[in-house]
């Protein structure tokens, strides 16, 4: 909290306050919205935000009526992660940023899953709302686990803070054959970076939300993308994202459907996939050096 808004506070017993919340989807879409009754705009400079931060709007209406409970803490000997329930009430036909698909439906999708979330306090003058010169408190800072209740008017969300990172068993990685590693992160460290195994296509006249047919044929092999990630980069799935089942017979074919329709012209980027082998890694990568595995590690054995 600025000294500027303690300072406010003191002098002040009476105050008008609202929540802002900053949301960043999967998708990489960003909402502000406000508990507030009329949107609170939140200048550059202001007292309390986060560095680099720009003006923004924290709409009240457009993304529904979003309000937190209690935030729950526990001062212990133990590391224990803090929590917080998010609630949003959209109005009806509230979309989800970027896609045609209800709010509601997409949360029940899991197109919240992971979202970061900020939460921040405004205390303004009486009778001058909207008014955040004194500054703002940092409330929370967490992320979007699970939906604890979910039906058809509203959605609740469980959200932790990051020391939930902590329940990670110990050790974190265990001995076994498969590359532990995510294709193209800091440990894969492939050569040329994932860039260099991603191929943008669009899609065919034929092409369903399971099967994608390129306008131009893949001139990597049958089985190059099979368990790689492709990701659409327009259209009505747009800044989704779905894991690749078969690449056979120039198409690429899904396990699950894409969420929204696939019509022909809607672009893609398809990465290879990795099979978390070493010789998929030294064959098709180039990449041994930095395999994460024990191909060597005995097989599990049962006795009776």
């Amino acid at each position: 909290m600025p000294p500027g808004l303690i300072t406010f506070l003191q002098q002040n017993a009476n105050v008008e306050k609202a929540d802002l919340f900053v949301i960043t989807l999967p998708t990489g879409t960003v909402i502000y919205t406000t508990e507030g009754q009329l949107d609170i705009t939140v200048p550059t400079g202001t007292p309390g935000m986060p560095a680099g931060w720009t003006t923004q709007t924290f709409l009240s209406t457009i993304y529904g009526k979003w309000s937190r409970g209690a935030i729950t803490s526990e001062a212990s000997f133990s590391l224990s992660a803090n929590s917080m329930t998010l609630t949003c009430v959209p109005q009806q036909g509230t979309a989800y940023p970027g896609l045609t698909v209800g709010l509601l439906n997409a949360a029940f999708n899991g197109l919240f899953d992971a979202s970061t979330v900020a939460v921040y306090t405004a205390y303004m003058p009486i009778n001058s709302y909207g008014d955040v010169s004194h500054g703002v408190e940092t409330k929370y800072v967490g992320f979007i686990e699970k939906i604890t209740d979910i039906n058809r008017t509203k959605v609740e969300f469980d959200v932790p803070d990051p020391m939930y990172l902590l329940n990670e068993k110990v050790p974190k990685r265990l001995i076994q054959a498969p590359c532990p590693w995510s294709f193209g992160d800091g440990n894969c460290n492939v050569p040329g970076g994932k860039g260099a195994f991603t191929q943008a296509f669009t899609a065919k006249s034929g092409s369903t939300q399971t099967l994608l047919i390129p306008v131009s044929a893949f001139a990597q092999a049958a089985g190059y993308f099979t368990e790689g990630v492709c990701k659409c980069t327009s259209g009505a799935n747009a800044g989704l994202g779905n894991k690749v089942k078969i690449h056979a017979s120039g198409d690429l074919q899904f396990a699950v459907p894409w969420f929204l329709t696939i019509v022909p012209g809607d672009t893609f980027s398809v990465v290879a996939g990795c099979d978390k082998t070493v010789t998929t890694c030294d064959v098709k990568f180039n990449n041994k050096v930095n395999f994460g595995g024990a191909p060597n590690v005995p097989v599990p054995v049962s006795a009776l």
